[in-house]
């Protein structure tokens, strides 16, 4: 009776549990439906960067929609590693269809200790020479909206925000199993992005003020980083700037993942977590272990329950309903982003049950990252390999 007593306490938490996630749902659709009703603040001076390598799938398409902004006043510094690398044609394809444009395609410097994204940042930041008030980085496997710099960019004429942020959206190009996997496990990190503690700009859509740049001494920092993302949380939390999500400048990403591609990027971006925001590491383990517990104990008490006596089905249902209400919050987040990314509505509906249930094994599958990332010491990002020192 003592386990039994155990698995009936571990089920009411677990439900406690999925009913404050459930909750955390409904005010985080709460602060996505404040954030598209805020207003336009400022259009200071922006330079949009993006940094290329190797010959992406749409590349061309992505090129162009950075180009076509709703903006007065921007220009777009695109880098690439060498003339060799295939981005580099195919960005100057595109780019000769704007002549006359404030429009520039640069090689990348190289910096022995940054990775060769961040040094792409370096290299457009170095070449804008501060003729810009603000800075936007967007990836090169995102699709963005017209208004997507208008919206990111705006929240910076407030002085207390250090950068603003978008997020990425992965929608399976080809369906699969793995690709659905890898769009719920993406979307589960949203949870996040309002938090105060938690929050962070992510890399592939963020935007923040030269003067902010230089006052956090960013340069500096990102010659000795292999994230960008992280390490310029870092810096901007060390000065008390705050940063702002915004649910609107999250951007498309097509995927066709397979599981070998996969656990090799979940792997590697629970290894730069753990390198570079280990406070967010440790919660994230702690949060998706107890639930992936829950599961182990639910499978044992209905197992109990056939082979012994019914009564142990009482726990077992109890222990069940986390991972039935994490199917519903997968749902309702699907809900709240087609809100925010409406030009994908109908991609959104046609993954909505295949993401939804992928979602049951995302808990198992991050323990598993965050256990695996604990002895790593080194990645291998784009073909090259990375120690990894914070």
């Amino acid at each position: 009776m003592i386990f039994y007593n155990l698995l009936l306490f571990f089920g009411i938490v677990g439900v406690l549990a999925s009913i404050y996630s459930h909750y955390l749902g409904i005010k985080f659709d709460e602060h996505v439906s404040s954030a598209l009703n805020k207003r336009r603040l400022g259009t200071p001076r922006t330079c949009v960067v993006m940094a290329c390598k190797g010959d992406e799938p749409e590349l061309e398409m992505h090129v162009e929609t950075i180009l076509t902004q709703d903006y007065p006043n921007y220009r777009t510094i695109i880098v690439t590693d060498d003339a060799t690398d295939p981005a580099y044609s195919i960005v100057n394809s595109v780019l000769g269809r704007h002549q006359g444009e404030d429009i520039h395609v640069y090689n990348s410097n190289y910096y022995p200790k940054a990775s060769g994204k961040v040094a792409a940042l370096l290299t457009a930041i170095e070449k804008d020479a501060e003729t810009s008030e603000a800075f936007a980085f967007v990836d090169s496997d995102a699709s963005v909206p017209p208004g997507w710099l208008a919206d990111l960019v705006a929240p910076l004429a407030d002085n207390s925000v250090g950068a603003t942020t978008g997020f990425r959206w992965y929608f399976p190009s080809r369906g699969g199993f793995w690709s659905h996997v890898e769009s719920a496990w993406n979307a589960s990190g949203t949870n996040l992005m309002f938090s105060e503690r938690y929050g962070f700009p992510w890399g592939g859509a963020m935007a923040i003020r030269t003067e902010k740049i230089n006052e956090i001494n960013l340069r500096s920092a990102w010659k000795n980083s292999i994230s960008d993302d992280l390490s310029l949380n870092s810096a901007l939390r060390e000065h008390g700037y705050r940063i702002v999500f915004l649910p609107q400048c999250t951007v498309a990403t097509y995927n066709r993942a397979t599981v070998r591609s996969f656990f090799t990027w979940a792997t590697r971006q629970v290894a730069l977590t753990r390198a570079f925001n280990h406070a967010l590491w440790r919660y994230g383990f702690a949060a998706y272990a107890f639930f992936s517990i829950l599961t182990v104990l639910a499978v044992a008490s209905f197992a109990a329950g056939v082979f012994w006596s019914p009564i142990w089905f009482i726990p077992g249902a109890l222990l069940f309903v986390p991972s039935i209400l994490g199917i519903c919050r997968s749902s309702q987040r699907i809900t709240t982003f087609k809100r925010a990314m409406p030009g994908h509505a109908q991609e959104f509906e046609k993954n909505r049950v295949a993401d939804s249930i992928a979602s049951l094994i995302v808990p198992w599958i991050m323990t598993y990252c965050i256990i695996r990332s604990a002895g790593m010491n080194e990645i291998e990002w784009r073909g090259r390999k990375y120690k990894l020192t914070g």
